[in-house]
């Protein structure tokens, strides 16, 4: 049963108004007008379905391939903002270190209700966060069940534990094997928001698996 722990009630944590107002408008400002953006096939996961529909924009910041930290400072002027956006979230949650982080842009796509894949951002332990640029409509939507590796399977029943609305300067924390996902919006142009993981906490490192089996498990049972 260890990958559908049951969660606490606070792993979840919002926090509005994270930056300074001056700070984050300056932030803001960079990461829209990045050159950095590019088309991204399956934006939460491969293959989710109609390419037609199931894509984004992302821009990377830090890659996990290139070790924990590795900022991509020849991107733009965005990569120092989000740097020390990330720096004072790791200084108030108390994290260890960065391991990945990327700007995400889903659009418009009519007034269809979309849903992206579930998904994990990363094979291991970790902590997400998720930071909102823009105000929208379509949530980022937060599962009870867990996973440390891997794609999750389509005919797994998944229980919803939270959404959280996109709103500018609005901050979630939360250990980051909850699948989760995000949606389009459908009454505003577009969704962008910077995720990053981040590796460990400070004093409390994590002493087991890093990978762990999908198991038939009643929180999670299968159709």
């Amino acid at each position: 049963m260890f990958p559908f722990n049951t969660p606490k009630v606070e792993e979840i944590i919002v926090v509005d108004n994270f930056l300074e107002e001056s700070e984050f408008k300056v932030l803001q400002r960079e990461v829209i007008n990045s050159n950095s953006w590019g088309f991204t096939k399956g934006i939460s996961v491969e293959s989710e379905g109609d390419p037609r529909i199931y894509y984004g924009f992302s821009s990377g910041v830090v890659d996990e391939e290139d070790g924990p930290e590795a900022y991509l400072s020849n991107e733009g002027p965005h990569i120092s903002q989000v740097k020390y956006l990330n720096e004072k979230i790791k200084h108030q949650f108390n994290l260890k270190e960065v391991i990945r982080c990327r700007l995400d842009m889903t659009t418009y796509r009519g007034d269809k209700e979309i849903t992206f894949g579930p998904h994990i951002d990363c094979d291991r332990e970790h902590i997400t966060s998720i930071f909102y640029i823009t105000d929208s409509d379509a949530p980022t939507i937060i599962y009870n069940e867990k996973r440390f590796c891997g794609e999750i399977p389509k005919d797994i029943v998944l229980t919803e534990k939270q959404q959280v609305i996109p709103k500018e300067n609005r901050l979630v924390v939360f250990p980051g094997n909850h699948v989760h996902t995000g949606m389009c919006p459908r009454e505003y142009p577009v969704r962008i928001l910077i995720n990053t993981n981040y590796r460990g906490v400070k004093k409390r490192d994590y002493d087991g698996p890093l990978y762990a089996p999908w198991s038939k498990v009643e929180a999670g049972k299968r159709k």
